[in-house]
């Protein structure tokens, strides 16, 4: 655990015996292999690709897509968001965004997602929930 987290998580833990993680409801592939990028049609090797989002959760909420059209690859959809950056700060992977958001942020925080869809490049404002 790196001490930045546990100077983040420590002291809600300490005060109040827990500690609430953000939550934004989706699912993404961690070390995309080049064969599963040219599947997703993806325009460049970086960011995390939105596989899938929670039904009702604050992703879901905020319009962001997953994937849902078939690909060469079994298992693997294609056509969802791929976030390129959150708060304007460039990601290169799925931990990467999910590093940013337990360090930087809390429950009820709104944040900017930058996604690519369909060729298109745009900012989507998402208040982050509560993981369960």
């Amino acid at each position: 655990i790196s001490s930045n987290t546990v100077s983040k998580v420590v002291p809600s833990l300490i005060e109040t015996g827990s500690y609430a993680y953000p939550y934004l409801g989706l699912s993404s592939y961690s070390n995309m292999s080049l064969v599963m990028i040219d599947a997703l049609g993806l325009p460049q090797s970086t960011g995390a690709y939105v596989a899938s989002v929670v039904a009702g959760g604050p992703a879901d909420e905020a319009g962001i897509k997953g994937g849902t059209q078939s690909t060469s690859v079994q298992g693997l959809t294609k056509g969802g968001d791929l976030i390129i950056a959150v708060d304007g700060i460039e990601i290169k992977d799925f931990s990467e965004l999910m590093s940013y958001l337990v360090l930087k942020t809390s429950v009820g925080d709104e944040i900017v997602l930058t996604v690519i869809r369909s060729g298109k490049t745009m900012d989507i404002p998402v208040t982050l929930g509560q993981r369960q």
